[in-house]
């Protein structure tokens, strides 16, 4: 008796090991299951965000190019619609051409406003000499001809030209499918979509500061507006009219620069998100090494791209805006001769200058944050080939291959088909700045008045 219940006990004991053990696993598995489910709900929750937020920016941002004809063709656009896009970039080309023209009729230039502020001088009385300026013509010469009126014109077409060539003939949905991608990959698209609208604020922003210069010098503007000695007489009857046309024509010169610029800076800001979220999936392991490297060669293709088009017209517009502004500052220090009382006007001048500054230098910065990611990235092979607790399940030879991959990866935004990194932007602003100090320490700046 006493043997078979011996007997029995560890049988027993066996038996409800084996129950409780089941129950762990079973519990286990339904932990796995429920935690499984919870990412997977997450992940779908994820996706249905990014579907909500992307159109939201999307659709507004192809409406914005659309103003000035630099909206994509789609593969899915009607005939009709493709053909109406073309003849709407070519009525912005039309008006931008007329532009033009009336700059160099009303003797108005981007670096300095009106070229006849310059016969502006004190007289003897004491009588306001702001509002006083001669009537006489101004007569330009070769050089200021070419240099003041027709390369920065130039400049300016050729960057809206090539960014047609860009946005409707060498990419048709690139600039969707980039879009689309990076908001999937985000985990925070709603917070991926106020970062993009923001920029486009702050391109907004550029442009009524733009805008608001060009009103401000043809509004103070006293004399006639017309400079060309045989127009001077028939168009005098014209004087408000020819004024509201100059401001129309800037106004959609402004409006085309702002917005091919705000287009880089965009794409840029994508690829710099793009290119950090997967970084930071390939170090939370929640992305396979090979799918990463799959990825990485896309981004290269999206960054090549930016590279070799997007970036095209832009180096165009730098060229004009930092000409402007080099200008601004040679004629603030040297052909501004103005005393007290026109010191409106000097501060005119000097947040223009600073203004064409900025537009010219931000496209370096925005440029030099890429590359800055792009070198990041090479050291995510040395980084998940150092943690063992993400990557304890992945073998050594995944670890090294991607550790020679990440390594071997050589990406870098580019400007004028040269690499932009941070340390030799920094570099060439200190001798800009170093310059500038040098002049107004040199140079009699009598604009400022006396004292």
């Amino acid at each position: 008796m006493t043997a078979a219940a011996a007997t029995t006990e560890p049988a027993t004991t066996t038996a409800t090991t084996t129950a409780t053990a089941e129950q762990c696993s079973g519990s286990s598995s339904t932990t796995q299951l429920w935690s499984s489910n919870r990412s997977r709900s997450r992940a779908t929750s994820a996706a249905s965000s990014s579907w909500l937020h992307e159109p939201i920016f999307l659709r507004p941002y192809v409406a914005i190019l659309t103003v000035v004809g630099l909206n994509p063709i789609s593969t899915d656009m009607s005939n009709v619609r493709a053909c109406c896009s073309y003849v709407q970039a070519l009525m912005v080309l039309c008006v931008l051409l007329l532009g033009y023209v009336l700059r160099y009729m009303c003797g108005y230039r981007g670096d300095r406003g009106f070229t006849s502020y310059r016969d502006i001088h004190p007289t003897k009385n004491g009588s306001d000499v702001c509002g006083a300026a001669s009537a006489a013509t101004v007569s330009n010469t070769i050089g200021e001809l070419l240099f003041g009126y027709v390369v920065p014109s130039v400049l300016n077409l050729l960057s809206f030209v090539s960014a047609v060539l860009v946005c409707k003939v060498i990419e048709h949905e690139q600039l969707q499918n980039l879009i689309e991608r990076v908001f999937l990959l985000s985990a925070k698209p709603k917070r991926l979509c106020r970062m993009l609208w923001l920029y486009l604020g702050v391109a907004l922003t550029l442009f009524v500061l733009l805008f608001g210069y060009a009103c401000c010098v043809v509004i103070m503007q006293p004399a006639q507006i017309i400079k060309v000695a045989w127009l001077a007489e028939v168009l005098r009857d014209w004087e408000l009219s020819m004024r509201i046309a100059l401001l129309c024509t800037i106004l959609l010169q402004d409006l085309v620069e702002i917005i091919v610029l705000s287009s880089y800076y965009i794409e840029c800001y994508l690829l710099r998100v793009h290119l950090e979220t997967l970084s930071h999936k390939l170090l939370m392991h929640s992305i396979d090494s090979l799918d990463w490297m799959r990825e990485i060669l896309e981004f290269r293709k999206l960054l090549e791209r930016l590279n070799q088009h997007v970036s095209v017209p832009v180096c165009f517009l730098i060229v004009m805006n930092l000409s402007y502004a080099f200008a601004g500052l040679i004629y603030l220090f040297k052909d501004f001769d103005f005393h007290y009382c026109a010191l409106k006007l000097v501060l005119l001048n000097i947040a223009n200058v600073m203004l064409w500054l900025f537009l010219g230098l931000l496209p370096f910065f925005i440029a030099g944050s890429v590359t800055r990611v792009c070198q990041n990235a090479q050291a995510n092979g040395h980084q998940i080939r150092v943690r063992p607790f993400v990557y304890h399940n992945t073998s050594a030879e995944d670890l090294n291959s991607t550790l020679l991959f990440a390594s071997s990866l050589d990406m870098s935004a580019k400007l004028f088909r040269m690499p932009i990194q941070s340390n030799y932007l920094c570099f060439a602003i200190l001798v800009v700045t170093i310059v500038v100090l040098t002049l107004g320490m040199c140079l009699n700046l009598s604009a400022l008045g006396k004292f």
